[in-house]
């Protein structure tokens, strides 16, 4: 039976952080098994390319020292020729021109044959880092070429099935499908509102315990404002008297300063956890980070728990009533919720001990940088960690040529990963009561329809990249959505919608008042944004009767892909999907 989560940063302390490292390595080692890797062979080749690669540095090193005494020496040449001139022509001096002819060729000699040696040198330097470069080249290649297969294995869910291993409680979708956006529409009021002015980038859902979670990326576009300026400079003259007394002309300048405010498009990228849970089904509160948890001595906790105590003491028109824990509450604070009975229900003292310890800790995981949102049967928490790093971790981060290095850098870069996702759904793990309810379609059992939903289309459509779809006029970001023209079996048709701006050039004359008492018009260069609107088809596959799937094999799996990407047509892999541009 698979254990609830009611400590979730003692659980990753603990359990998770180390259980997870053992699953890394272990299925790295799968992969290489499966892969059929001669480890030995290639640890040889790479410390032949290391040893290559240290030579190539000493030669680089005495290439550079000798070009560098090249330098120094024609430097010294030029400094004793034009000193020669100096003191024969500046100082005068009456010297005999078949002396300063013997002196001169006296010194050719030397300085010749010292260029000409360092020249050889130059050449012998230069010849054999080249061919130490070809030779690591070649090393390179040749360890590339050992480390194919097992590059050729990694997949795009290889993260999600790891953390479903390490963490029973969550499991993950190959890809986003119509069934599980329809249950959150229809068991949990999914509003699909919330997608009309975004483009989703990311998607992947879940469920933890059988209810549902999207983690998304969504850009969105809102028309705000943009100010210009423009100068002009102005010159006038003015008659003052001097100390003498007299009439004198001053001639001012002075630089005029315009604005003008204009509409502007501007693109915002965010982050989302949207979980589905019937437990208080009525409850809606928004929490916003504080960062106040463990300051209970300072003067801004402080502030705050007076607030919050004035707020339960002043009925009117509120039916809020502080929690008896008021550390929580005034570092949790959902004081804008609609019940207090039901807020009860769902932090109880376990949940609140939970959180508490979330919102303190910042060196296990990142303390209070998240805002919680709950709409009835919705919850949406924005988290600041995941706000800047790529959670649509491509294979290609994986591939390397070097055995060690690649298990380092595949143990190191999932477990950041997973440390991550795991913290943003820990505020969703601190709540007893989200884990001992269940879905109804968990608890009776029901086939998820296995086609993809419009959120993982777009999510393609932004992984081909905007400048595949957008109008040849566009100059701005695009938000992109998509329609599905056709269906036969697996294979679809998808219209891809690229909605951006293009823009024109606006000149206006702003009236300013001069130092010298007359208006001028000040120019002002400007840009007025257009909306206009970009098409193109994709065309996917989606691989859903194949061995493609979390319990097929490493080499199952690589045939499947294979098979997909070896089609005569510009094809994709992303999530059991192959698709190509019509």
């Amino acid at each position: 039976m698979i254990q609830d989560i009611y400590d979730p940063l003692s659980e990753y302390a603990n359990v998770f952080h180390g259980r997870f490292k053992k699953v890394a390595r272990d299925t790295f080692a799968q992969l290489a098994q499966e892969a059929q890797i001669d480890i030995e062979t290639n640890r040889a080749t790479c410390r032949q390319l290391e040893d290559v690669q240290e030579e190539l540095e000493e030669e680089e090193t005495r290439l550079s020292r000798q070009k560098l005494l090249k330098k120094v020496l024609i430097l010294v040449v030029i400094i004793g020729i034009l000193a020669a001139i100096w003191y024969v022509v500046v100082k005068d001096v009456n010297t005999d021109f078949l002396t300063l002819v013997g002196i001169g060729a006296g010194l050719y000699v030397p300085v010749y044959l010292l260029f000409k040696h360092i020249n050889e040198q130059l050449d012998e330097l230069e010849e054999k880092r080249n061919c130490s470069l070809k030779e690591a080249k070649r090393i390179e290649t040749e360890a590339w070429k050992q480390m194919e297969p097992l590059n050729c294995l990694y997949d795009w869910d290889i993260l999600t099935r790891m953390m479903t291993k390490t963490v029973p409680r969550l499991e993950f979708d190959p890809y986003f499908t119509n069934q599980r956006l329809e249950d959150l529409k229809q068991v949990y009021h999914w509003n699909e509102s919330f997608n009309e002015d975004r483009s989703v980038i990311y998607s992947q859902s879940g469920q933890i315990n059988g209810n549902p979670f999207i983690i998304c990326r969504t850009r969105k576009m809102v028309i705000g404002k943009k100010a210009y300026t423009g100068y002009k400079t102005i010159h006038w003259t003015t008659e003052e008297k001097g100390s003498d007394g007299k009439d004198h002309i001053v001639h001012h300048t002075e630089t005029l300063e315009a604005t003008v405010v204009a509409p502007y498009p501007y693109y915002f990228e965010k982050t989302r956890l949207i979980y589905g849970n019937t437990a208080a089904p009525d409850l809606t509160f928004y929490r916003q980070k504080s960062q106040l948890a463990g300051k209970e001595n300072t003067l801004a906790f402080k502030l705050k728990r007076r607030q919050l105590r004035n707020k339960a003491r002043d009925l009117k028109g509120n039916d809020f009533a502080m929690m008896t824990n008021e550390d929580f509450e005034t570092a949790f604070d959902t004081s804008n919720r609609n019940s207090n009975q039901q807020h009860a229900l769902l932090f109880t003292p376990l949940a609140q001990e939970s959180m508490t310890k979330l919102l303190k800790d910042y060196s296990t995981g990142y303390g209070d940088d998240f805002d919680f949102r709950k709409m009835r049967m919705i919850n949406i928490i924005i988290s600041d960690h995941l706000q800047d790093i790529d959670l649509d971790l491509n294979p290609q981060t994986y591939m390397h040529y070097n055995y060690n290095e690649a298990e380092k850098e595949f143990c190191k870069i999932n477990a950041e990963y997973f440390r991550a996702i795991y913290f943003a759904l820990a505020p969703l793990l601190c709540i007893p009561m989200y884990q001992q309810i269940r879905s109804p379609k968990d608890i009776y059992g029901r086939d998820m329809e296995k086609h993809s939903s419009y959120w993982e289309h777009e999510a393609l459509a932004n992984f081909w990249g905007q400048d595949r779809f957008k109008h040849p006029e566009c100059v701005t970001d695009c938000i992109l959505k998509t329609e599905q023209a056709c269906c036969r079996d697996n294979d679809s048709t998808i219209t891809v919608y690229a909605y951006g701006h293009r823009r024109e050039d606006r000149l206006t004359y702003v009236e300013k008042l001069g130092g010298d008492g007359n208006y001028h018009d000040v120019p002002v260069y400007w840009y007025e944004y257009f909306p206009v609107t970009g098409k193109g088809t994709i065309q996917i596959t989606e691989d859903n009767n194949s061995t493609t799937n979390q319990a097929s094999s490493p080499t199952e799996r690589m045939n499947s892909i294979r098979h997909l990407l070896d089609k005569k047509q510009m094809s994709l892999y992303r999530r059991h999907i192959a698709s190509r541009l019509a």
